[in-house]
């Protein structure tokens, strides 16, 4: 009884002084893990690499593009987050750009790119670059959905060893495609109890 009293006279007097309650959600900052390559040294393997070579180290510092909580997601999704100093003249040169920064492309695990966005001044925004990353996960999704329907066709004809091939593969992207390698899990055990 006590401390329900306690509770009333603690709302009532919050009610009479005026005070308002504490937001129910807090705003947090989420930071994209973006690896910083020194010249030299080559970037790290993914089946997915999105490279940003900003304009400048200022540029670097206070860019949006650090606290994308979209581009979070992705590097969950085994898009590694590259940057790459703009006088990194070898790296630049490897990626095949003409040196027009700030830039950023998306590229898959053999270097090949699939998707780029630069500027010729001002910074790249965080949408275009997040817009310009889902349109290249959902291509990637879409084929490997392809691929499953191969399999599954390849499976129910008899195929075997053509649909295990197939899942396998999707399997192996499950990291980018999540869904996709769970149902191509979920089907290689259901061919193995066969």
């Amino acid at each position: 009884m006590r401390q329900w009293f306690a509770c009333s006279v603690s709302v009532l007097a919050i009610a009479l002084l005026g005070a308002r309650p504490a937001p129910e959600e807090q705003t947090h900052v989420v930071f994209v893990p973006w690896k910083v390559l020194r010249p030299g040294t080559a970037p790290p393997r993914s089946p997915l690499m999105l490279f940003w070579i900003p304009a400048s180290r200022q540029e670097l510092r206070r860019s949006e593009l650090l606290t994308s909580e979209e581009l979070a997601r992705y590097a969950a999704q085994c898009v590694a987050m590259v940057v790459v100093q703009p006088d990194d003249h070898v790296m630049i040169q490897s990626l095949r750009v003409d040196g027009r920064f700030p830039m950023v492309l998306l590229a898959d695990g053999d270097g090949a790119v699939l998707a780029h966005l630069e500027r010729e001044s001002g910074e790249l925004s965080a949408a275009e670059v997040e817009a310009m990353v889902r349109t290249a996960m959902d291509a990637r999704a879409a084929q490997f959905d392809a691929v499953l329907d191969d399999a599954k066709e390849k499976a129910a004809s008899g195929d075997t060893e053509a649909a295990l091939v197939l899942y396998r593969k999707v399997l192996e992207q499950r990291c980018t495609c999540p869904r996709q390698g769970k149902d191509a899990q979920r089907a290689l055990r259901k061919l193995a109890s066969r």
